[in-house]
């Protein structure tokens, strides 16, 4: 729940959400939630099986990272504009099964990395009916600016946009697991859908790190040695490859509890 609500449930005088009324006015998310804690186990809405209809294969899935700069430079940019220089995709291709392929920016900085990045996008995803992200704007928002930044790829580009389908509204708003913890970032959700499953054995773990990697990476100059630089960019790629795996499993897990629910109705 936002803690803004929170605070005026406990100005109300509830202290946890066992308190809370059985008629109290929730809404659906908020509902949800409360009947997973107070039952101590996940919850999934009938509607889920209807939510994964959209997720027609051969899917991939996207990730990208970026770096934002207060002096842009690379043409066309804007200054703290969040500017894609890696991504990881897993996709289904016919007679391969599910193939994963992944671009990071080489360095220095002074190279834009965005055509050769954006080829790289273009090769990845040909077959894909359909292109799963995590907070897909995001995703959404990237590719955009790719199509203005190389024009020649802006029809290629736009046909990958056009196909992007969300993964964090089914979550939102068909499933919740107490261990959610009130969160739907998929470092909480993804060990919660899938135990045995983390961002805990990476030597990078979360996406502010990245971020500031990716900057020590394009951005340092002399100042890694080689092995350092070539240890930085394999931490990089395998955390942007856990961001697809995870949406690979979760879709997974998600489809399996629709199944689950069919052999039991």
């Amino acid at each position: 729940m936002e803690r803004k609500k929170v605070l005026e449930y406990e100005a109300d005088g509830y202290a946890t959400l066992y308190d809370l009324p059985s008629d109290l006015e929730l809404s659906a998310i908020h509902a949800r939630q409360v009947r997973a804690v107070t039952a101590g186990r996940m919850v999934v809405e009938p509607s889920l099986a209807k939510a994964l209809a959209e997720f027609v294969s051969p899917l991939a899935f996207l990730d990208f990272e970026t770096v934002s700069l207060a002096i842009p430079r690379w043409n066309g940019c804007r200054p703290w504009q969040n500017v894609p220089v890696q991504f990881s995709c897993h996709a289904e291709e016919r007679g391969r099964g599910l193939v994963h392929h992944e671009w990071l920016a080489e360095g220095p900085g002074d190279r834009d990395p965005r055509p050769a990045l954006a080829e790289a996008l273009v090769a990845a995803c040909p077959g894909a009916r359909r292109i799963v992200a995590y907070y897909a704007s995001f995703e959404r928002d990237c590719i955009r600016q790719l199509a203005v930044a190389v024009p020649r790829l802006a029809k290629e580009l736009e046909r990958i946009e056009r196909r992007l389908v969300d993964l964090l509204p089914l979550l939102r708003n068909h499933v919740y697991h107490p261990d959610f913890g009130g969160s739907f970032s998929i470092k909480r959700t993804l060990p919660a859908l899938v135990p045995g499953l983390s961002y805990a054995d990476l030597k990078i773990r979360e996406g502010e790190t990245a971020t500031l990697e990716l900057m020590r990476l394009l951005f340092s100059g002399d100042e890694l040695r080689p092995g350092e630089r070539a240890e930085l960019r394999e931490a990089l790629l395998r955390y942007c490859e856990r961001d697809t795996w995870a949406m690979v499993r979760m879709l997974e897990q998600l489809r399996g509890l629709v199944a689950l629910q069919l052999e039991l109705f």
